[in-house]
């Protein structure tokens, strides 16, 4: 009996350690991050079901209030859920290739129901025509932490 329990304890420890860690709020937050960006990212070879499969998994992370604004270079624009959705949607139908892929991720505060991180892409698109194009954006998100939704700040 002392033999088992001398097994038993360590190797409960370590199970309970791995699921303190696993669904601790810096790794969900990181988790959830890196499925933003897969869900925006879209392969070459993807067929028309999976860019809208990825837009489905898109719109799921969104939450039905959301607002943000997109500035880059000589571009302004501010965008509602709805809109975001479908601006992915036609990305997805009229560009071959898109990678968003994270750079960096610092969680800036996690309090209450909210957690703001702030969040370099890398973001990579080519049309149909073979022109590339690559911007590096810093974007603050917000996510909600009844949900798990992105949210306005």
């Amino acid at each position: 009996m002392k033999k088992i329990s001398l097994i038993a304890i360590p190797m409960i420890a370590i199970v309970c350690g791995f699921l303190v860690w696993w669904y601790g709020d810096t790794q969900l937050l990181t988790r959830k991050t890196n499925e933003l960006a897969r869900s925006l990212s879209l392969e070459a070879g993807d067929r028309k079901v999976t860019r809208i499969s990825k837009n489905k998994n898109l719109s799921a992370l969104l939450a039905r209030d959301l607002s943000c604004s997109i500035k880059l270079d000589d571009y302004q624009s501010h965008y509602n859920y709805s809109q975001l959705v479908e601006a992915h949607l036609h990305i997805g139908l009229t560009y071959g290739f898109c990678s968003v892929q994270i750079s960096e991720l610092n969680i800036i505060s996690i309090a209450n129901e909210t957690a703001n991180i702030l969040a370099d892409f890398i973001i990579s698109t080519r049309n149909n025509d073979e022109s590339e194009n690559s911007k590096n954006v810093s974007v603050n998100l917000v996510w909600s932490k009844d949900e798990i939704k992105l949210r306005s700040p």
